[in-house]
């Protein structure tokens, strides 16, 4: 199996996770609300339901991601042909009707 695919796994498996925990909150919060309790601190249960999914996605997602490229501009342009870097126009014309429109 690919880092990709290992990634993209462990990238759906965090947010199912992190999803689960937030329903998890939504429910204790709701239990104390009915129970008339006052919410001070959340499970540990739940705490750690949460930081282990956010670990789990960010790995997925740094395993998903591919390679880097670089930062400098010299990397890309060694690729390139001189005709696909220079693109402008050798002539420009100022010969145009934009000179009589002014006269109405």
């Amino acid at each position: 199996m690919s880092t990709v695919k290992v990634g993209k796994s462990l990238g759906w498996i965090g947010f199912l996770l992190l999803f689960h925990s937030a329903y998890s909150t939504y429910e204790h919060l709701s239990y104390l609300k009915a129970v008339d309790k006052i919410p001070n601190y959340m499970p540990i249960e739940i705490t750690v339901e949460c930081l282990v999914s956010v670990s789990i996605c960010t790995i997925g997602i740094i395993l998903a991601a591919g390679p880097l490229k670089p930062i400098l501009i010299k990397h890309e342009l060694a690729k390139k042909t001189i005709d696909e870097i220079d693109t402008h126009p050798s002539f420009n014309t100022f010969n145009h009707r934009g000179r009589l429109m002014k006269c109405f």
